[in-house]
């Protein structure tokens, strides 16, 4: 891995700032309902998540790519089930043990640092499902990292991941630039790669639903929210930074928009 596909300070910084007004509200209207999410994920889009997963107030969920802890709060909060999310960014770890500690949920969630690309200090069969939004992407051997969620979830227990960039159309290479400038490893996934990976891991009854139109709308109200704070933003972040993501957000939007790009969440079962 080059020292480019190393480099995730940027969502360093973007935890580390997390609870900033101006981001509160960038988030209020480009969502619409805020539960601190950092993805393309809708509040609706993560109550329909948990049902697909079969969460109950007994479950016990583990997020990978848990951010700054947001969604897995949201979910604990909602069905009351106990949730342990990992995450590679020591700042959006101590961010979600924070908001745990100040929402009264600590009981019920705890965050952990740690690389999804290696294995997970958790016991064989230790959860009853597994969610990863809007990361997969940022994950090219996909397969240890897929044996690894089948052996942590117990038998009958449930994964779901979104894949935020499946190839659905034509790229420009300058696109495919814009689209993952910036953020780390980024990996862009044919259909069909993910279920045959799912399968050879040894999960069934795949299941692939299609969330695309949502990401479109979510990239539109994000570069409006950012776009009217633009001098807010060009003194908070920097202007080429401020520009750097207008871009990245303007792509975002047009290549789903024109369904060349789209976002599938994926489904399944261990046996």
């Amino acid at each position: 891995m080059t020292s480019e596909e190393r480099d995730t300070s940027q969502y360093d910084k973007v935890y580390g700032r997390f609870k900033d007004d101006i981001y509160g509200a960038i988030r209020r209207e480009t969502f619409g309902e805020d539960i601190g999410q950092n993805s393309w994920l809708l509040a609706d889009e993560q109550r329909a998540f948990c049902k697909l997963l079969a969460l109950g107030r007994a479950s016990h969920l583990l997020e990978v790519a848990s951010g700054s802890g947001g969604p897995a709060l949201f979910t604990a909060a909602t069905i009351g089930c106990q949730v342990t999310g990992v995450d590679i960014h020591e700042a959006g770890v101590a961010a979600g043990n924070e908001a745990a500690r100040e929402r009264g949920l600590g009981e019920l969630v705890r965050f952990v640092h740690a690389d999804a690309r290696e294995r997970l200090l958790f016991h064989d069969g230790m959860f009853d499902a597994l969610i990863c939004i809007d990361a997969m992407n940022h994950l090219f051997d996909r397969t240890p990292v897929l044996r690894e969620w089948h052996r942590v979830v117990r038998s009958g227990g449930r994964i779901l991941f979104t894949d935020p960039i499946t190839i659905t159309g034509q790229l420009r290479r300058e696109e495919m630039t814009l689209r993952s400038v910036g953020i780390g490893e980024f990996v862009f996934t044919p259909p069909g790669v993910n279920e045959r990976l799912m399968r050879e891991a040894g999960f069934e009854d795949i299941r692939v639903e299609d969330f695309t139109g949502n990401s479109e709308r979510i990239a539109a109200a994000w570069y409006a929210a950012r776009h009217a704070r633009a001098a807010d933003l060009d003194q908070l972040e920097g202007a080429v930074h401020n520009a750097s993501t207008q871009k990245f957000l303007e792509t975002a939007g047009r290549l789903v928009r024109e369904r060349r790009l789209s976002r599938f969440a994926f489904i399944a079962r261990r046996p």
